[in-house]
């Protein structure tokens, strides 16, 4: 199985599971989708984007602040030190998505 997945049908939109975060991430590659535009090498198995994936959050009535910071390069997932979970600092395989 593939580590990127085409999102439904739009061209040029992809998802991946975050191993930190326990949950999906998207990467836009088609500026006709929005502003947020990623490089990406084409390959689902050993995928490469470019620059750095942040994806940031509040939840709960605390408004707990959760950050997601990471490269993709050669299908890995190096994970930056300001997030906020336990991979931070890491650099591990992308799993595959399901």
């Amino acid at each position: 199985m593939a580590k990127f997945s085409l999102l439904d049908k739009r061209e040029g939109y992809y998802v991946f599971e975050c191993p930190g975060c326990k949950c999906n991430h998207f990467v836009n590659t088609n500026p006709k989708w929005g502003e947020c535009v990623w490089n990406f090498n084409w390959d689902i198995d050993l995928p490469t984007v470019t620059p750095s994936i942040l994806v940031q959050w509040t939840e709960g009535p605390e408004q707990i602040r959760n950050v997601c910071h990471s490269f993709i390069t050669n299908g890995k997932i190096q994970f930056l030190g300001d997030c906020t979970h336990e991979l931070a600092g890491q650099t591990i395989d992308l799993p595959e998505v399901e």
